[in-house]
């Protein structure tokens, strides 16, 4: 659906808005892989656990991108709870970089999002990204990049989601992404979205039961290529 994240309030929300942890009612494990381009070194692969507490839900994360000669990998932690139709999230988040001959760089960053139920059609989310701006280098006062994305989810019929998104990193120009989910049989759903900047196309399909869900997406970019992602999750308890 074009990473339109900020009203997705699924089991996901581990990696992506914080604010719709909150929301999760289950035990639930997460494993992700990603082939971006056909090229060994821009692989990336997460796993994930979340689980509901007496006030709220808890998460871990981890995530590794690239290879031996460059990889980043993260270690997020996240927490949120709901209050009324608003939920609200944290996520504090390790991050080393390894470049092979230079060495490693961990920093903290931290993410802060939420969603708010407008309506049961309609759902307002945003979350920000290293809301800290953790520097990464003293070298050009390189930092990590903050990224805003805000939108909304709207639900014309029970089989129909259509999201539309907004995201802003502080130092690059604004991106506009669009994406539809139709669920075609009851355990079946597809998908499509785009981007622009670069402009992409993203398709994507899904199996779920109550127990587990799959997903599978393709992402095409002209000039680059496809990337193809497969992920699984599993309830492990309501």
């Amino acid at each position: 659906m074009a990473y339109t994240l900020a009203t997705l309030h699924d089991e996901w929300s581990v990696f992506n808005n914080p604010g719709a942890l909150g929301k999760q009612e289950s035990v639930m494990t997460l494993f992700s892989y990603e082939n971006r381009y056909g090229i060994e070194g821009l692989n990336n692969i997460s796993a994930g656990i979340l689980a509901p507490l007496p006030h709220g839900v808890a998460s871990l994360g981890v995530f590794r991108f690239g290879d031996d000669l460059y990889n980043e990998q993260n270690i997020a932690l996240g927490y949120g709870n709901t209050f009324g139709i608003a939920s609200l999230g944290v996520r504090v988040n390790y991050r080393q970089y390894t470049l092979e001959g230079f060495g490693n760089r961990g920093i903290i960053t931290l993410d802060f999002g939420g969603i708010a139920k407008i309506s049961e059609e309609l759902h307002f989310g945003a979350f920000i990204r290293n809301i800290n701006q953790a520097q990464l280098s003293d070298l050009q006062n390189e930092r990590v990049p903050t990224v805003l994305n805000a939108g909304c989810s709207y639900q014309p019929a029970e089989k129909i989601v259509l999201n539309a998104e907004v995201e802003k990193d502080i130092d690059l120009e604004a991106s506009f992404k669009s994406g539809m989910e139709y669920n075609f049989l009851p355990k079946f759903s597809a998908r499509t979205g785009i981007r622009t900047k670069p402009f992409t196309n993203y398709y994507g399909m899904g199996f779920k039961t109550w127990k587990i869900t799959i997903d599978y997406a393709l992402t095409m970019v002209q000039v680059l290529g496809s990337s193809h992602q497969v992920s699984l999750a599993y309830r492990v308890s309501r």
